[in-house]
């Protein structure tokens, strides 16, 4: 199995709690990712997706890149009891926290390119905010391709960076760099958020993969956080990267007070609010591809 840089080592373990679930023995990084960061940067755009995909009742769908199932619990609600839907990811915290939060959902753990499911057993297909990410781009959107029955759409979705496209992440990145010059994993790790900003390049893809009706937009959303440090410090505490979990609290909190200087532009009275871009990818299979 291909490495993700989302799969992030088991080491450090907590109960977290939101919405009465509690997720005992998971990771601190992946309870944080969906208590902190899922609602403010990633559940606003899964009802734009499924929108976009045009879902029934009794469709199946795959998502992903699941992470903790955003989208694939936004496509349930369209789609069962009489529908499937599917989660596909390689963190097991995340699938963790996904079950205990949708146990009707059908969680996997397994990699984007070798999926090992049945070839046209779908009908609609999300990945948001992970293609990206994957180690082999060109082979997942092909997989992805195989899994979509003739007629079926597939949706993938990829942060845009613009003039002010990384507004919230740029102060984050540049107080790294100050207080730890020589620790290069959280920038890289910040710096493929916004691997794939070019809509050109995502288009060009997923039509070498097969899809056809390729088309391609930029949209723009708001990320509001209470607070510049409860941003920071949210996306901090999210990141799968072990020199950041690791770091001393004083340090820590050096960089979370640095980060939020910077972002004082964009806070208001009701707190901070920084735009935030995406690529959004519609396409669709006319033949099946075996």
């Amino acid at each position: 199995m291909s490495q993700d840089p989302r799969e992030e080592p088991a080491a450090t373990v907590a109960v977290e709690r939101r919405e009465g679930h509690s997720w005992e023995g998971v990771s601190v990084a992946a309870a944080r990712y969906e208590q902190d960061l899922v609602p403010a940067l990633f559940e606003p755009w899964a009802d734009v997706l499924v929108d976009l995909a045009d879902l029934g009742p009794g469709d199946r769908v795959l998502d992903l890149a699941c992470g903790t199932g955003v989208v694939a619990r936004a496509a349930a609600r369209r789609v069962m009891p009489d529908g499937h839907v599917c989660g596909l990811d390689v963190n097991e915290n995340m699938l963790a926290i996904a079950r205990t939060i949708r146990g009707d959902i059908e969680w996997r753990r397994t990699d984007a390119s070798r999926t090992d499911l049945p070839d046209a057993s779908f009908d609609a297909a999300f990945c948001q905010q992970g293609l990206q990410f994957f180690p082999d781009r060109p082979a997942a959107l092909r997989e992805l391709h195989c899994v979509l029955a003739p007629g079926g759409r597939a949706v993938v979705a990829t942060w845009c960076a613009a003039d002010d496209g990384d507004a919230g992440y740029g102060p984050i990145t540049e107080a790294l760099q100050r207080h730890r010059p020589d620790d290069h994993d959280p920038i890289g790790f910040i710096a493929a958020i916004f691997g794939l900003s070019d809509g050109t390049e995502v288009a060009r893809l997923a039509e070498a993969a097969g899809f056809d009706d390729v088309c391609v937009e930029r949209r723009t959303g708001t990320v509001r956080f209470p607070s510049a440090e409860a941003w920071v410090e949210a996306f901090l505490g999210a990141a799968p990267v072990p020199s950041v979990s690791s770091l001393a609290p004083a340090t820590m909190a050096a960089i979370i007070a640095d980060a939020a200087s910077a972002l004082q532009p964009y806070v208001d009275p009701t707190g901070l609010a920084f735009p935030l871009h995406t690529n959004i990818v519609l396409c669709r299979v006319h033949r099946a591809s075996f």
